[in-house]
């Protein structure tokens, strides 16, 4: 059982847990599998364009998330923040003080039952600060997407909560990205949420509840020769989702990796979608601790990643964002990733799967 946010009812934290330091994934949402309007279906004629506008960064960096800090503390216009969990206090110090400096500084904070008295210290300290922050929109199940918008030049994308923790403990990944399509695309997700209005994003990000299944989908359908995949909750058994797509991959003859997090005990729906891959010839491990001793050297899977088609140091494309690789994720969420083809950055991904995989338990 995971660690939850709050000590709600022991069947809610089961359906549901809003973990404290590991920052897990709940998978939220229930079975269905689609998206609210049913357009997260399977949609596997989803283009992909990948950008080249992207920077990894790869944790545990022992860092406490400088980079984030670092990013905020030399703004000049505009912060634009959507996070699931936070307690850092360093990144609630730093908001408030870019907006002391005059700067346009929004938040939006997950407001789920699960997680919501977790975030509410961030939320004061920022209200308090003059941030123009705000609960998330109900609509979604939860608010699980961790964005940074910078100057509207910039946005980090990235696996990872801003909680204490997961800098010196997580395996997480933060996608720099410098598209300007893709930065107008996560603005103008971002402002819909904060005033509580619909979008349905049309760029080539990677958007729950809308486009992720399919464009996920179809970048693994993509894949030739490799597809490694790393990811805390691996479970979209939903028809034509990522676990067929994974499969396929394995029965087509496509080399397929699969590390997921250490996380007692698996969900049937876990289950099932490990012995599916390992029927159609793909490998599964199990990787790091649980999510309560996730270590520097040893750390917690809280990864959410996608690499395909490499050859040594080479790579085609690959994916990081905020999104599990579970029905709800995809189809009841706000979850936002990007697909990208910068050879050195996925060479960085690429090489974190490696190791995760040989530390590993073979299942």
């Amino acid at each position: 059982m995971r660690a939850a946010c709050t000590s709600l009812a022991p069947v809610l934290i089961a359906l549901a847990a809003c973990n404290a330091p590991g920052g897990n994934n709940p998978d939220g949402g229930g079975g269905g599998g689609g998206g609210h309007d049913g357009s997260n279906g399977s949609g596997s004629d989803a283009a992909i364009m990948p950008t080249e506008a992207i920077k990894i960064t790869v944790e545990p960096a022992n860092d406490h998330a400088a980079e984030i800090t670092n990013a905020i503390q030399t703004a000049t216009t505009s912060v634009y923040m959507t996070m699931y969990q936070i307690d850092n206090t360093d990144v609630t110090a730093a908001l408030v003080a870019a907006k002391g400096r005059g700067l346009d500084v929004q938040a939006i904070l997950d407001s789920s039952s699960t997680c919501k008295s977790w975030n509410t210290p961030a939320y004061n300290s920022l209200k308090s600060g003059g941030v123009n922050v705000v609960w998330s929109n109900p609509t979604f199940t939860y608010t699980h997407e961790k964005t940074l918008i910078i100057d509207a030049k910039s946005a980090w994308i990235m696996t990872m909560n801003l909680n204490e923790s997961p800098p010196d403990s997580n395996r997480e990944y933060l996608a720099l990205d410098t598209d300007a399509a893709d930065v107008t695309e996560a603005t103008a997700v971002f402002k819909a949420d904060h005033a509580m209005q619909t979008i349905t994003p049309s760029g080539d990000l990677v958007v729950a509840d809308t486009n992720a299944r399919s464009k996920l989908v179809a970048l693994i359908n993509e894949a030739t020769t490799t597809l490694d995949v790393e990811v805390e909750e691996f479970s979209d058994t939903n028809q034509n989702g990522v676990v067929d797509a994974v499969a396929n991959a394995a029965n087509r003859g496509v080399k397929v990796r699969v590390v997921i997090a250490n996380d007692p005990p698996l969900s049937s729906s876990q289950t099932q979608a490990i012995n599916l891959v390992k029927n159609a010839g793909g490998k599964v491990v199990v990787s790091g601790p649980d999510s309560s001793s996730g270590t520097m050297s040893d750390p917690y899977i809280h990864a959410k990643a996608i690499v395909i088609d490499c050859s040594g140091t080479s790579c085609k494309s690959g994916f990081i964002g905020s999104e599990n690789f579970s029905a709800g994720s995809l189809g009841y969420n706000r979850e936002l990733g990007v697909i990208f083809s910068t050879q050195a950055e996925l060479a960085k991904v690429e090489s974190a799967i490696a190791t995760d995989y040989a530390a590993g338990t073979a299942q």
